[in-house]
């Protein structure tokens, strides 16, 4: 185990560093929280946490056990939210942002577990509301449009 982890918060402190450099194109507001404030709170909270991890396992604190099971139904429910959130790429691009989360949040929950068609529907439909509330309201940021939109 103390492979994988070590391997795992190698890759994630890079995937960290990217974000922190990747925000660095979002606008900045004097002396108030702007929209590049909280992925780069989030970035370097990824980073730290993984530097963490990387301690742990270099000082021998790593788990024994196998990570985990390629055969277990856990493991497939992992590549199936693999699939919705590569599905939900494409969507993205083609669709926007607020249509391809109309398509992944119900998809994720469903994975999840969540059958009842009422939570589905209005727990989607309170993220995407709420998001736009906040970016698109409160932040003025506007919302990936789709090319078949533009």
């Amino acid at each position: 185990m103390k492979k994988y982890d070590i391997t795992i918060s190698a890759i994630l402190m890079v995937v960290a560093a990217g974000l922190f450099t990747a925000s660095s194109g979002l606008p900045e507001v004097e002396g108030a929280i702007g929209a590049g404030t909280w992925p780069r709170v989030l970035a370097v909270l990824l980073f730290l946490l993984s530097a963490l991890l990387m301690v742990q396992a270099l000082m021998g604190h790593s788990s024994k056990e196998e990570p985990f099971d390629i055969h277990s139904e856990g493991f497939k429910r992992v590549l199936k939210g693999i699939g919705i959130i590569l599905v939900f790429c494409v969507l993205l691009k083609f669709l926007g942002f607020m249509l391809a989360s109309a398509f992944m949040i119900p998809a994720i929950m469903y994975l999840m577990g969540e059958k009842r068609i009422k939570v589905l529907a209005g727990l989607t439909v309170g993220v995407l509301v709420a998001v736009y509330l906040i970016f698109s309201v409160a932040l003025s940021l506007p919302l990936l449009q789709g090319s078949l939109f533009v």
